[in-house]
This record gives C-alpha cells, sequence and structure tokens, in this order.
C-alpha cells in the first residue's frame, strides 16, 4: 500500500464528509420528508410530480453551472477557499431544511436545490485538488482512498440515522418527523467536522489571485474547451466518460425503481442499498491499488466489463431468490454485490485518469466540464431505457439496452492516448 501524506488523509476525509449528504439527504431522507411532510397535502401524482421537477432541477442547474463553477475556482482564488464556500452553503441549505413547515414543499424543494449546487460546486473543487494530495505514481490509489472513504461514511452515517428514525421512541422523540430532523442536523454537523482536516492539511499549489471579471472568466472557459477541441486524448476520453459513466449512474438512480416494478420489497431494496456501500470500500481500494501497480486503462476496461455483466444480469434477474450454500438469497442482493464490485473502481479510475491528462494548473476548470458529463446526472441512460421499455412492452429490455452505453465507452477509450507518468 503506498505510503499516505497527512494531505492525502485530510483529502480523502472530505468524502467521507460529503457522502453522508449524497446518501442520507440526496438518496434517502429528503424524498421521505417531501412526500410524508411538506407535500403530504398533495395527491400522489402531484408530489411525484413536483418531487422529480426538483430533482431534475438540481441535476440540470449542477451540470449547466458546473464549467462555470470550475472556472470560477481556477480564476477567483484558491480552489479549497472554493471548496469550503461552496460545502458551507450545502450545509447552510441542508440546516434550514429543518425550520420549513408541514405542507410548504414550494420552499423545501428550492431549498434542495441549493443545497444541491452547493454540494456539486464543491466537489468539482475537490476533485481538482487531487493532483496536489498525490503524486503521478500513486494517483490511482489516492482517488480511489476517497471514494472508499466516501463508501464507508456514508454507509455508517446512513445506518445510524435508520437506527434513529425506526427506534425514536428509544431516544426519546415523539415521531419518526423529529427523528428525521434530527439526521438533517447531524449530517450537516458530520459535513462540517470532516471537511476541517482537508481544510487544516492540504495546501492548494494554485496561489491566491485576484478575481476576474465576468468577461475575463468566460475567456478563461472558452479557451479551456479550445483546448479540450485540440487535445484529442482529453476530447476522446470525455466523450468515452460520457457514454459509461452515464450507464453507471443510469443504474443507480434506476435500480430501486426496477426493483419496485419486478416487485421486490422496500426492506430488501433498501438493505441493497447498504451492500453496495459495504462491498464498495474494499473493491474501490482494491482496483486502486491494482491501476497503481499496472497503470488504470485495464481497469476502467474490466470496469465496463463488469457492467455489461450488470446489465445482463440485471435484464435476466427474476424475484425467485438465489440459493448459494444452502441459503436462499434474494436476487437483487446479488445484483447489489455485482454494483459494489464495479462502481466505487470505475469512478475512482476515471477521475484519476482524468487528472493525468489535464493541466495541473487549471484542474478546476476542466473538471466543470468533467462534471457537467456525466458526474451527477443521468441523460442518455433513463432516456434509453425508457425508450426500448416502451418500444419492447418490457423494463428488462430497457436494462439490456443499457450495454450500448458502455460498449460506445469502451470503443472511445481506445483512441485516448497515454497518460502523464511524471
Amino acid at each position: 500500500m503506498p505510503r499516505l501524506s497527512r494531505a492525502a488523509i485530510g483529502w480523502a476525509l472530505y468524502d467521507w464528509a460529503a457522502s453522508g449528504y449524497a446518501l442520507c439527504i440526496l438518496a434517502g431522507f429528503f424524498p421521505i420528508l417531501f412526500q410524508s411532510y411538506w407535500a403530504s397535502d398533495l395527491p400522489a401524482d402531484r408530489e411525484t410530480f413536483w418531487y422529480g421537477l426538483f430533482v431534475s432541477a438540481a441535476s440540470l442547474l449542477g451540470a449547466i453551472a458546473a464549467p462555470f463553477l470550475g472556472t470560477l475556482a481556477d480564476t477567483g482564488g484558491s480552489r479549497k477557499r472554493w471548496l469550503f464556500r461552496f460545502a458551507l452553503l450545502g450545509m447552510a441549505a441542508t440546516l434550514s431544511l429543518v425550520f420549513v413547515g408541514q405542507g410548504n414543499w414550494p420552499l423545501a424543494g428550492s431549498i434542495f436545490v441549493v443545497g444541491t449546487l452547493g454540494y456539486y460546486g464543491a466537489s468539482i473543487c475537490y476533485n481538482a485538488l487531487l493532483p496536489v494530495v498525490s503524486s503521478t505514481k500513486n494517483r490511482h490509489f489516492i482517488s480511489g482512498l476517497g471514494f472508499a472513504m466516501g463508501y464507508l461514511g456514508g454507509v455508517l452515517l446512513f445506518l445510524a440515522s435508520i437506527a434513529l428514525v425506526k427506534w425514536h421512541r428509544s431516544f426519546g422523540l415523539a415521531d419518526e418527523i423529529s427523528a428525521l430532523h434530527i439526521a438533517f442536523v447531524v449530517t450537516v454537523l458530520w459535513w462540517g467536522l470532516f471537511t476541517l482536516p482537508l481544510l487544516r492539511m492540504v495546501h492548494d499549489t494554485v496561489p491566491d489571485r485576484k478575481r476576474l471579471s465576468v468577461r475575463k472568466s468566460l475567456a478563461h472557459l472558452w479557451e479551456t474547451l479550445l483546448e479540450i477541441r485540440r487535445n484529442k486524448s482529453i476530447l476522446w476520453f470525455l466523450i468515452a466518460y460520457w457514454f459509461y459513466i452515464d450507464g453507471v449512474n443510469t443504474v443507480i438512480s434506476m435500480a430501486s425503481n426496477y426493483g419496485k416494478v419486478l416487485g421486490f420489497e422496500t426492506e430488501t431494496l433498501l438493505v441493497t442499498l447498504v451492500l453496495v456501500q459495504i462491498v464498495g470500500f474494499p473493491s474501490t481500494l482494491l482496483v486502486s491499488w491494482l491501476s497503481g501497480r499496472y497503470g488504470g486503462r485495464p481497469f476502467l476496461y474490466l470496469g465496463i466489463a463488469l457492467y455489461l455483466v450488470i446489465v445482463l444480469y440485471g435484464a435476466l434477474m427474476s424475484k425467485t431468490p438465489v440459493e448459494i450454500a444452502g441459503y436462499k438469497i434474494p436476487s437483487l442482493y446479488i445484483l447489489g454485490f455485482l454494483v459494489g464490485l464495479g462502481q466505487g473502481g470505475i469512478q475512482a479510475i476515471s477521475r484519476s485518469t482524468f487528472t493525468l491528462l489535464i493541466p495541473k494548473d487549471r484542474t478546476a476548470s476542466f473538471f466543470g466540464i468533467y462534471n457537467m458529463l456525466g458526474q451527477y446526472a443521468a441523460l442518455l441512460g433513463p432516456l434509453l431505457m425508457g425508450l426500448v421499455a416502451r418500444l419492447t412492452g418490457s423494463p428488462r429490455y430497457g436494462v439490456a439496452a443499457l450495454a450500448f452505453l458502455f460498449l460506445c465507452g469502451a470503443a472511445a477509450l481506445l483512441r485516448v492516448g497515454p497518460e502523464k507518468t511524471a
């Protein structure tokens, strides 16, 4: 295992911090509170419509804003300082949700969008700091360490929050809503506390600059886009990433819906989500360590191949339990195990490989483009999945169609040149 610096540990702990928001708020408790508290007076169809609209707005605005946020971090001061500002915005918005009254779903949804934009902006700056805390030799491992810490920290906070909500009376709380409010507060404290090591231990190599005018910042963004067009390796990598990561994110975002369609219980879906996090921790560390020894490119292809297996298994999967060593295991757990094996590795190696292709002094600008193309939203996959399912009359064919995205990603990746080694 590569020797870890204090800066690398402090940097990785931010993933531990922010993953609490991603898992507990984005994926876990905001949907519950929105449905059962803020929008409890709305009919089910209207509630579903508005919830989907707010989630889509957060993703779309995050994708549109990403290049500008990255350029802002590169031209308006240190990336670490902007990470703190964006994270603080996300924390403040999350905390303010506790004070939104029952039935006030427009305010709750609007605050959620603002908080998610803060989370997205901080993530861009966080990714951009990877070259600061790692060398080209340990870049893959440090990137994987961040994702692994995110899996572990996120699932620990998520499990503790679930226990708080489930056994709220044992903690002296009157109802589940009170427990969920406390879970929001704890998530904010978790996010803030574990951001401190990065702020103290990581020293940004890009000095603070005077903030440039909007015109000059936009010119800086245009220069970044022109450089991507000129540098074929960066261009082809972003095209490859756009395809295969959209497939990865579609599996993440559509899994619960697909499981419901097949008839799996909510408890089974929840356990599967936790299983993905638990398996993701060691598998991400292992893949990242191996990538440091043998190069990241083979493991990107391996991750794509694993996702081809995942979509094939998902398309053929039945609700009938699978018997392993005499134990009957829900077939969805097998899918969750496979996703846990592949998800963290392909995300971590993609991030570290990208840093080895781009200029070190403008990483935030390039990561703004990188994030826009797919890190936080699934666009092609859900459309492809839904269209094929509609045309064939079967969601299974929709899942199988996701293989097209991974094959396109692998084909584009073949056009990418070698990474920097020094």
